[in-house]
């Protein structure tokens, strides 16, 4: 419940699952995955990561949630690289590390020889890689794509879905797709 709209939703992923919420505008989508992450702490409910109870007091950045959306949001001061070892850094993870950890990620999506371009250089597609690269390089116990394909053209969006799908294999961790597609 947060202000006048109450969303009623109960699911479970699994490590290694992927849980799509389907739904048109409007039906609460977003919303669930703004409360999971910890972005709504208006919202009422109980969230369960592992053994771990998130309720609404535990604050975005202790839950080890990652979150993608429909744009990358990449910070535009910074390179691929950069962006990449921003979660590891602010994890207080050494430079040389989460660097070599940054690039690690981007050659699991395919972006290793563009990890000096900042995002204005890179086309929609790869900016949306670069940015699942940084919600990766985070070691998020969970990861939340709300739309993540919307903005993307088709031949792109397709291969931003096989990477998803490597990734998913490869970190086992629960994710949660919001779509309506």
């Amino acid at each position: 419940r947060t202000g006048g709209f109450t969303l009623d939703v109960a699911l479970r992923a699994e490590p290694g699952e992927v849980v799509a919420v389907l739904g048109p505008n409007g039906s609460g989508k977003s919303t669930l995955l703004g409360a999971i992450a910890g972005h709504r702490p208006d919202a009422e409910g109980t969230v369960t990561l592992g053994e771990r109870a998130l309720g609404a007091r535990v604050p975005a950045e202790e839950r080890r949630i990652g979150m993608l959306g429909q744009r990358a949001l990449l910070f535009p001061h910074l390179t691929a690289l950069e962006n990449v070892a921003f979660g590891p850094r602010a994890q207080a993870v050494r430079r040389d590390t989460a660097r070599e950890r940054a690039r690690e990620h981007l050659a699991a999506v395919g972006l290793e020889e563009l990890a000096a371009r900042r995002p204005h250089q890179l086309s929609g597609g790869q900016q949306q890689r670069v940015a699942i690269a940084r919600a990766l390089a985070a070691a998020p116990d969970a990861l939340l794509l709300d739309e993540p394909f919307a903005a993307l053209d088709a031949l792109t969006a397709t291969q931003v879905r096989r990477i998803v799908a490597e990734l998913r294999d490869r970190v086992a961790i629960p994710i949660v797709l919001v779509t309506h597609d």
